[in-house]
């Protein structure tokens, strides 16, 4: 008995849960960054909430975003080897990307904020 005064948190509550209302939370703290389904119900019980956002679609566009990064250093780099482009058409297509960049990234911060509303 003097064990549990020596907790940080001594008091205990039980519930209880259907299969399937069991099978949905576990799938929720799966989903969620919590390890395990203690600190998930409290911040829950506490918060009211817990949000999560994806943002996997958001490190594809960025993959892509680099991608084209490359691309254009590779064609930068084989017009000046051959003398095929000019440096004003070079600083076109890195202002272009520059530009692109801005835009995905100004997009995604409005995004972020709209998702934080919610």
């Amino acid at each position: 008995m003097e064990n549990k005064n020596k907790l940080r948190r001594p008091i205990q509550r039980i519930i209880r849960f259907s299969k399937e209302e069991n099978r949905l939370i576990n799938k929720k703290v799966e989903e969620s960054f919590f390890p395990n389904f203690q600190n998930f119900a409290l911040h829950m019980l506490i918060q009211g909430e817990v949000r999560h956002i994806d943002y996997s679609e958001l490190k594809q566009l960025t993959m892509e975003i680099h991608k084209i990064g490359i691309n254009i250093n590779q064609v930068t780099r084989l017009a000046n080897q051959f003398n095929e482009i000019s440096s004003t058409d070079i600083q076109q297509l890195k202002n272009e990307l520059t530009a692109l960049t801005e835009t995905v990234q100004s997009n995604l911060a409005t995004l972020i904020k709209l998702k934080e509303r919610t």
